[in-house]
């Protein structure tokens, strides 16, 4: 999966148009962003990469701490 197929996806559990969730965006700009969502995003982490759920990805404030820790994971594709 490509960062830009997981955008997408976290898009879609956000219900915001593909495309428009920035790095900097978190809880407090993503009116749909919730810790329901939280759980959401975490499941589709796992069941797309494999990857257990850490401290810092359940801790990650912005879109773009998630982008950082799961590159750091080297999880992305091309």
């Amino acid at each position: 999966m490509t960062r830009i197929e997981f955008q997408h996806g976290v898009e879609d559990i956000l219900k915001v148009p593909h495309g428009s969730l920035k790095e900097t965006d978190s809880r407090e700009t993503v009116k749909t962003w919730s810790s329901f969502t939280d759980v959401d995003i975490v499941e589709f982490v796992e069941s797309k990469f494999g990857v257990e759920a850490e401290a810092d990805l359940m801790e990650a404030e912005t879109f773009g701490d998630i982008l950082r820790n799961l590159d750091s994971k080297g999880v992305f594709t091309g």
